[in-house]
């Protein structure tokens, strides 16, 4: 009767299998998603249905724009396949004065990337041709090594323009910034202040409530009044990690 089991689950399995194909990510690091959903790690293999499959290559998945390479792979029942993908390399490009376009020359022809300053992906196989050019200013031209991650092309001033004041806002928002982040340092700080004000108030008031043999011990209205005090000490308390919270989504944002 064991036997007949067995042969019956082998039975039923066999067009389940058939009916699947698998997936292996060759790559050095990141995770693997597959049609959209997290599959698993680079290295396994990764059982999909048949057909055409959107493979991707992402560095973390639950980050916000992550870095990411992708490839649409086909694959029939029963097939297993081997897809190599590397993470992209981000290069931070900078010019001095901004607001320069930035062209990425290669052997095809000239790439318009946008206005500096701006990101830049690559492969990281080979040096990156870059060229920055605004009006009144030399054009230069500069070859980026692999895998670097940050750039500043300098442009000459030209023969017959007068310098641009291109530096003047920036410098202008930067301090414009750091008093905002200031201001909220500060207001962070008091709010934290207040929580610990009223939390003192409130433990005091509540120990009365508490201790025995004392005139105070078991009055409900000081038992009413610590929890009051307890609320706007958490009031406070919120008030202070939402300060705290804008200045780090500030910084990061810089």
């Amino acid at each position: 009767m064991t036997r007949l089991a067995i042969l019956l689950a082998v039975a039923f399995a066999m067009p389940v299998a058939a009916q699947t194909a698998h997936v292996r990510v060759e790559a050095d690091q990141g995770e693997v998603v597959v049609d959209g959903e997290r599959a698993g790690d680079p290295g396994a293999w990764i059982g999909v249905a048949p057909g055409e499959r959107a493979v991707a290559l992402v560095d973390d998945a639950d980050a916000w724009d992550p870095r990411r390479a992708d490839r649409t792979v086909a694959v029939a029942a029963g097939d297993s396949v081997t897809v190599v993908l590397a993470l992209p390399v981000r290069l931070r490009v900078e010019t001095l004065p901004i607001r320069a376009t930035v062209v990425r020359e290669t052997a095809s022809g000239r790439d318009t990337l946008g206005t500096s300053p701006l990101t830049v992906e690559t492969d990281g196989a080979a040096p990156v041709v870059l060229v920055a050019s605004l009006d009144g200013y030399e054009p230069v031209r500069q070859t980026v090594a692999p895998y670097a991650e940050a750039v500043t092309l300098v442009l000459p001033l030209g023969d017959d323009a007068t310098p641009q004041a291109a530096l003047l806002p920036t410098q202008r928002s930067t301090l414009g910034r750091t008093l905002v982040d200031v201001g909220i340092g500060a207001a962070a700080l008091a709010a934290g202040a207040v929580a610990v004000h009223y939390k003192f108030r409130a433990d005091a008031i509540d120990d009365r409530y508490r201790t025995e043999g004392t005139a105070d011990f078991g009055d409900e209205t000081l038992r009413d009044e610590a929890l009051r005090l307890d609320r706007y000490s958490a009031a406070a308390l919120g008030a202070m990690q939402v300060g705290v919270g804008v200045l780090a989504l500030r910084f990061v944002l810089r």
